[in-house]
């Protein structure tokens, strides 16, 4: 996800929508697109793995603690 993209600018979907539609919208997640899912609970943002990584390294994140969260084969 771009930084200076506005998050009210992102596609948004239920998470009911998201769950109908997951195989073709997370392929797109893979392709770099991001999204908001909306929900009764509030919101969450899905981003693709490469932006989340750039984000913590810009923010100065310790290299070891990005590669703890990240360096797994959960969810893959």
């Amino acid at each position: 996800m771009n930084m200076n993209q506005e998050i009210a600018d992102l596609e948004y979907y239920t998470v009911e929508d998201f769950q109908k539609d997951f195989d073709t919208l997370i392929e797109r997640v893979q392709n770099g697109e991001s999204f908001l899912i909306k929900s009764e609970h509030g919101e969450a943002i899905i981003v693709p793995y490469e932006e989340v990584v750039k984000v913590f390294e810009d923010a100065g994140v310790d290299e070891e603690l990005i590669r703890i969260h990240t360096n797994h084969e959960e969810g893959s």
